[in-house]
């Protein structure tokens, strides 16, 4: 067996966060989480996650708590947890996820760890209508990819000033029991209050939490299990996670709605759903992305436990009933 990998979490405590740490653990890796302050810290605890105190957008002796570890990863989001963010916030958020994210690239570099991975979104590719995306694709974010996905230049540029090794994943809409899935989706649902935007023609790409965990784990060991380099890294791979079927932004909620013995839910124009939740909601919703998944399958070997949403979706249901 291999000897177990230090990792180092940045957005533990949020929903991708807290499924990586129960995937670490589940491989046996040594799982520490920032907190940004002693009552997050008792939140990590509980999930076995070692705690260690500090924010990516300040210095601070969390820097070198993580000196000589193996893996960083960041999965944190910008903004208040809770609150949607506006339009009129994008460059404020924008540059809170660069600078969190150039902090942590530094943090790497200078804690000699082997390297980093961050993460984005699928709306930072952007609106591709009925054609496939792939990791070759250029970014053209919408939606809330708009505050994440134009970090993508600075970062590549700095970890590879750095020579930091360091891969970027591109998770699809990520579905499981946490977060939006089970905060807004299942009560909007059974409540009948679900609604269809648009045409509602889009495409849409998921991922289930469980795989997606999987896929961040073969990425932290590709980093940690690889002989030093010799020559300066190139410049940071990318990586898409995204299941094997994306589906019609109707079809998903319709797919949803029967589960649950819900009608087929209701539609609403575009121009009202901006007045209702926002342009950048808006704009996510309506978002295609068509993503193709080949890359993380042949370089990770990553294996699909839910390859499409038809078999994700009631295991996740069962979770979110069993309370898991």
């Amino acid at each position: 067996m291999a000897v177990p990998l230090k990792i180092f979490i940045a957005g533990a405590t949020g929903f991708i966060g807290r499924h990586l740490v129960k995937a670490f653990q589940a491989h046996r890796h040594e799982v520490y989480g920032l907190a940004k302050d002693s009552v997050r810290g008792k939140i990590l605890e509980t999930m076995g996650c070692r705690p260690i105190v500090g924010n990516l957008l300040t210095n601070g002796p969390w820097e070198q708590a993580i000196e000589s570890f193996d893996v960083a990863i960041g999965c944190t989001k910008p903004g208040k947890r809770g609150q949607a963010p506006t339009i009129a916030q994008v460059p404020e958020l924008l540059k809170s996820h660069t600078d969190a994210y150039s902090h942590l690239i530094h943090a790497v570099h200078d804690g000699k760890l082997r390297g980093v991975i961050l993460t984005f979104n699928v709306l930072s590719y952007g609106d591709h209508g009925e054609e496939w995306v792939d990791e070759e694709t250029p970014f053209q974010p919408v939606g809330y990819g708009r505050f994440m996905g134009p970090a993508r230049h600075a970062l590549a540029h700095l970890a590879e000033g750095r020579r930091v090794r360091t891969t970027f994943v591109v998770p699809g809409w990520v579905y499981g029991n946490g977060s939006w899935f089970t905060e807004q989706l299942l009560p909007a649902v059974k409540e009948g209050k679900a609604q269809i935007v648009g045409a509602g023609d889009n495409y849409m790409s998921f991922v289930h939490a469980e795989d997606l965990s999987e896929a961040y784990v073969l990425a932290a060991e590709a980093i940690g299990y690889a002989p030093p380099a010799e020559e300066r890294p190139k410049q940071p791979q990318l990586i898409n996670l995204v299941d094997d079927r994306p589906i019609r932004q109707q079809e998903w909620l319709s797919t949803v709605c029967r589960a649950l013995g819900k009608p087929t839910p209701g539609v609403i124009s575009v121009e009202e759903a901006t007045k209702q939740a926002g342009e950048l909601w808006t704009e996510s919703m309506t978002c295609s992305t068509r993503v193709k998944n080949e890359k993380a399958k042949t370089t990770l070997g990553w294996k699909l436990q839910y390859p499409t949403i038809e078999e994700g979706l009631p295991a996740t249901l069962a979770a979110v009933g069993a309370g898991k």
